[in-house]
């Protein structure tokens, strides 16, 4: 079993054309490299970083999954496979001590070292080989890279999304002004300082209390903003639930652009919320700090508004937002954007872009696999995770559909039903039949007065 950090990262010989070339490797492409056939597909993964790390800026020491430890990389679509991750306890001779804990969430530092685990036990993975360009020569892929050419019949992209930083802040990133997902990788020191927060989800909420949680380094003031009506939390009801089944998600896509997109702000809470065990502690140390501390702590929790910019003072910044009365400032010293990542076509796409097909809303047009429609041989295609958001639904950016996405596309990539995608139907009847007037019951009547 090779070692993944500093692993060589020579390219393919030119003769050679990869069945498959994955661009990218966090969990999502590392769950469809565990599930590709060891032998019949030649495969390379490539990513610029040196190793693998999964977001360790907000590697929180108790932060924990939003999906339960089933939905890993491969057991929703072959729970015999070497990389579950009960066979990573397993073989980290750990797994009676993991049932016993008995975690109702397991913490996502444990996750990434499972993630690591998969890396060293793979030799399809080619670390610190960053693609600076990807093009179609006709015959095959094309993959400039910093370590040489790659070509490959199909690719498939796990590149993650970039973090979105609002317009209104853009002009003044830096040490004081940051987003969200660099929070531990930064030098900073809150203490003193008034902290804003924007984003009312899972990241602003972990950023949130840890600034409050620390009695030796805490803010003179902590502001907390958020455009939602509440800080809401996580919908983990088994109905909910089944929005992240095979059979919802065919059913959603099989919807006209305009009904998926009233559906999605519906079941958003299903997805992008925050776990009620966070917001519990979270209410129980302001409760703390409001009552049982010397001196008591100053914090403002503000919804229902709507970030617009960040503007520079003498003494920090101020924010502007738009709230249910009119226009609200705050001050601050520093400024932490945990407003998510943005859903557009990634930057590797760049030289292909204008082969792709793009919704009238100037989004990709995903197959039911999971590739990208594009003018080019039918033969040769483009899967993407995490770009499907709007015509797979929530199930696209969620752990909850990682094994059941990968097995679709290598399915599809190898022209063989090796993992049974199709199972699982719903309890709920999402759809409905249309009643017609012709179809409906005459009742008589049943009395006078009726």
């Amino acid at each position: 079993m090779s070692e993944y950090r500093n692993r060589p990262a020579a390219s393919a010989p030119p003769a050679e054309i990869l069945d498959v070339l994955g661009i990218g490797i966090g969990p999502f492409n590392l769950s469809t490299a565990a599930l590709l056939p060891k032998d019949g597909v030649t495969a390379r993964f490539l990513d610029a970083k040196d190793s693998f790390d999964w977001h360790p800026g907000l590697l929180f020491r108790n932060a924990t999954l939003q999906s339960p430890f089933l939905k890993d990389c491969v057991t929703l679509v072959d729970p015999t496979s070497e990389y579950s991750f009960l066979n990573y306890l397993s073989r980290s001779r750990r797994l009676n001590r993991f049932v016993v804990a008995d975690h109702p969430n397991v913490m996502r530092r444990e996750f990434n070292e499972y993630f690591k685990w998969i890396c060293r036990s793979l030799d399809t993975l080619r670390f610190g080989t960053g693609v600076a360009s990807l093009t179609f020569d006709g015959e095959s892929f094309v993959a400039g890279t910093d370590r040489g050419e790659y070509r490959a019949k199909d690719v498939v992209l796990g590149v993650g999304r970039a973090p979105f930083v609002p317009e209104g802040a853009r002009a003044h990133l830096g040490e004081t002004v940051f987003h969200g997902s660099e929070y531990l990788l930064r030098d900073l020191d809150p203490t003193g300082k008034r902290v804003a927060v924007i984003g009312g989800g899972q990241t602003g909420a972990e950023i949130f209390d840890d600034l409050i949680s620390d009695d030796s380094r805490l803010p003179s003031q902590v502001t907390w903003v958020t455009r939602r009506g509440n800080f809401a939390p996580f919908d983990e009801s088994p109905f909910a639930n089944e929005l992240y089944v095979p059979g919802y998600t065919r059913y959603f896509h099989a919807q006209s652009p305009a009904e998926r997109q009233r559906l999605l702000p519906m079941q958003k809470l299903s997805s992008d919320a925050i776990l009620q065990p966070l917001l519990e502690g979270i209410y129980r140390r302001l409760y703390e700090t409001d009552f049982l501390h010397d001196s008591r702590l100053d914090y403002r929790m503000l919804v229902d508004r709507q970030f617009t910019r960040v503007s520079p003072k003498a003494d920090g910044w101020v924010l502007t937002m738009e709230g249910p009365h009119g226009v609200e400032a705050v001050e601050a010293d520093i400024v932490i954007l945990a407003t998510g990542f943005s859903n557009g076509v990634p930057a590797v796409l760049d030289q292909l872009a204008d082969r792709l097909v793009l919704d009238e809303d100037g989004r990709c047009v995903v197959n039911e696999d999971f590739s990208l429609r594009w003018d080019g041989p039918a033969d040769h295609r483009i899967f993407a995770h995490n770009m499907s958001l709007h015509t797979h639904g929530w199930i696209d950016p969620n752990f909850a559909g990682m094994a059941w996405r990968s097995g679709v596309i290598v399915n599809s990539l190898t022209g063989r039903y090796l993992y049974d995608v199709d199972v699982d139907g719903t309890t709920v009847d999402w759809g409905g039949k249309t009643t017609t007037t012709l179809e409906m019951p005459v009742l008589e009547p049943t009395g006078a007065g009726i």
